[in-house]
């Protein structure tokens, strides 16, 4: 077998693209595959309309290794003259439209990306941090598009730190019978952070929620209210932040009436702080005697 017809099946080429030569490029560590399109009439990609070829224009893309060498695909691909749509660029069968890298070999780099950081895959892939990045956004986008449109009766709000210091972003997942999925991450933690979640939704999809879990962030809870219907009556705040805040209150009282018992020398509730913040099945056996006498007295 020759090695353009053996890269002829390794690409899974059909009629009329065709492997027209393949060139080892030793000091390049490049393996360059040249394909060629045997057609002359070609349908607008908008349209469909079929028509001839206008002009051609010379591509490459980056696709798989061939062992420790970067393989690369050239091609002249066809361009269309439609008179509806202008000039149009055939569609290629290995890679999506203005993108320099074929379906495989991104294919393989979301894999990488996934095992390792972003640092890490632009090495071992060598390719940039923007190429590595743009690889990300196209799958983000294709994921988005396969996505179904389902009405999701329980969601999760809440704030992510994204970076060193105080940049944030927020994130919603749907939580369901096969776990929590992340639905929607918006940039920053402001009411219109979240806003833009609700409105990308039906409201079909709006009417179908039925509980909201939260902390009391009240950007959140504005929004919320704002769009989902009886929205304010659906949020469900998380134990976390309501139990901070009977433990701010509860601490609170006992300053105001251990200022007030110090007033009358009565130094009773001091050194008392975290007897009075334990639940009471976490009280400590030794503490017991002095928490009941403190209750009674």
């Amino acid at each position: 077998m020759q090695d353009f017809q053996l890269y002829q099946q390794i690409l899974g080429l059909v009629e009329p693209w065709e492997v027209k030569s393949v060139t080892l490029k030793p000091k390049e560590h490049e393996v360059d595959v040249e394909v060629v399109c045997t057609e002359t009439v070609w349908g607008c990609p908008q349209c469909a309309k079929r028509m001839h070829i206008h002009d051609w224009e010379r591509r490459r893309w980056r696709h798989l290794d061939s062992c420790q060498f970067k393989t690369v695909i050239t091609a002249d691909v066809p361009l269309v003259s439609c008179e509806e749509h202008g000039t149009q660029t055939v569609a290629v069968p290995w890679a999506e439209k203005y993108v320099r890298f074929t379906r495989l070999f991104e294919r393989f780099a979301i894999d990488v990306l996934k095992a390792c950081s972003t640092s890490e895959a632009t090495t071992l892939l060598r390719i940039s941090w923007d190429e590595a990045d743009g690889i990300k956004q196209r799958a983000v986008k294709r994921g988005l598009e396969r996505k179904p449109v389902r009405v999701n009766p329980d969601l999760c709000v809440d704030e992510k730190s994204a970076a060193r210091g105080q940049e944030y972003v927020t994130v919603v997942a749907r939580v369901d019978a096969d776990g929590t999925t992340v639905d929607y991450v918006g940039q920053g933690r402001k009411r219109e952070s979240l806003d833009a979640y609700w409105q990308q939704l039906t409201p079909q999809q709006l009417e179908g929620v039925e509980a909201i879990a939260m902390d009391m962030w009240d950007p959140y809870v504005l929004s919320t209210s704002a769009y989902v219907p009886q929205g304010a009556e659906k949020i469900v705040y998380d134990p976390f932040h309501i139990m901070k805040h009977m433990n701010d209150a509860v601490n609170d009282v006992r300053k105001a009436e251990h200022r007030a018992l110090s007033a009358e020398e009565d130094a009773t509730l001091e050194g008392t702080r975290w007897l009075w913040l334990y639940g009471v099945e976490n009280l400590p056996e030794a503490q017991r005697p002095a928490f009941d006498l403190l209750k009674f007295s």
